[in-house]
């Protein structure tokens, strides 16, 4: 089995909770970013479950079928987005941590790209990213 590599689209199942997992998705290839030190990062959102009554972000909604791991709607969650460095990602996969999963479909991934601008919940701080 190849190596996981880190690219815009890649997707990884990140243990979340006590005992569940979220998918994350890789929202651009690796770069060196601007205060993040001079290594190779990525900047990747999470997926989470729609449920009724829970408030979530509208931005992007994905339906069952998008993608393998989508079995119910689902919503990019903005305000989690976070930044890794990509050495830290294959490790974790080499040490079974982190799952690697199908990539996410190229006019999904642009969608969910898209909404990191148009999210009211996307931190200024990933606003401002050159990814």
């Amino acid at each position: 089995v190849a190596a996981w590599q880190a690219s815009a689209g890649a997707t990884l199942l990140v243990p979340s909770g006590p005992v569940g997992r979220h998918l994350f998705v890789v929202l651009c290839d690796p770069v060196v970013l601007t205060g993040y030190g001079p290594n190779p990062c990525v900047v990747m959102a999470n997926l989470s479950t729609v449920r009724a009554g829970i408030p979530h972000d509208p931005t992007c909604v994905l339906q069952p079928g998008s993608h393998a791991f989508v079995v119910q709607d689902s919503y990019i969650v903005y305000s989690a987005m976070r930044v890794d460095r990509v050495a830290d990602l294959v490790a974790r996969v080499a040490q079974g941590l982190f799952t690697p999963h199908d990539p996410m479909p190229a006019a999904i991934l642009q969608r969910i790209q898209a909404g990191r601008m148009a999210s009211p919940r996307t931190k200024q701080e990933f606003r401002l990213l050159q990814i």
